[in-house]
């Protein structure tokens, strides 16, 4: 059984473009990655905590981090046994997610492709992926 991935990701929602033997199916995995949130009296590069004003950023860099690897970790969880995985998307998220991917020790030895690609329809998505691994194979 060959199963072959498509994955269209940002760093609000990936969606994955499975195909197995002909069959395809079309899964949507959202982010919990927060945006930034200002707080009443924070300014633009600092908080205020009572009288006192507190740089977060590194705070919530690393909180940002935290969940894009749990985001990241999802995905994997639900391309387990593909054989081929192609990554496209218009942001870099693409680019940190391959990067994981190929840490990963069930994906260290497959081939891995990225493209950068803007917004598509779902059933672009699926023509895509479709015509991508089809190119593969000539």
């Amino acid at each position: 059984m060959k199963r072959q991935i498509g994955i269209w990701l940002n760093s609000t929602k990936a969606v994955l473009v499975n195909l197995t033997d002909g069959e395809e199916s079309v899964k949507t995995i959202d982010s919990e990655i927060e945006s930034r949130n200002r707080f009443p009296g924070e300014g633009k590069s600092y908080s205020r905590l009572g009288s006192m004003q507190v740089n977060p950023s590194k705070r919530l860099t690393n909180r940002k981090k935290h969940q894009l690897h749990h985001y990241f970790d999802e995905i994997i969880d639900n391309i387990g046994d593909a054989s081929n995985v192609f990554i496209f998307g218009p942001s870099k998220t693409k680019n940190l997610f391959e990067k994981e991917l190929k840490k990963h020790h069930l994906f260290s030895h497959k081939p891995i492709e990225t493209e950068s690609s803007d917004r598509l329809t779902q059933k672009q998505l699926v023509a895509k992926v479709k015509d991508h691994f089809e190119n593969i194979k000539s």
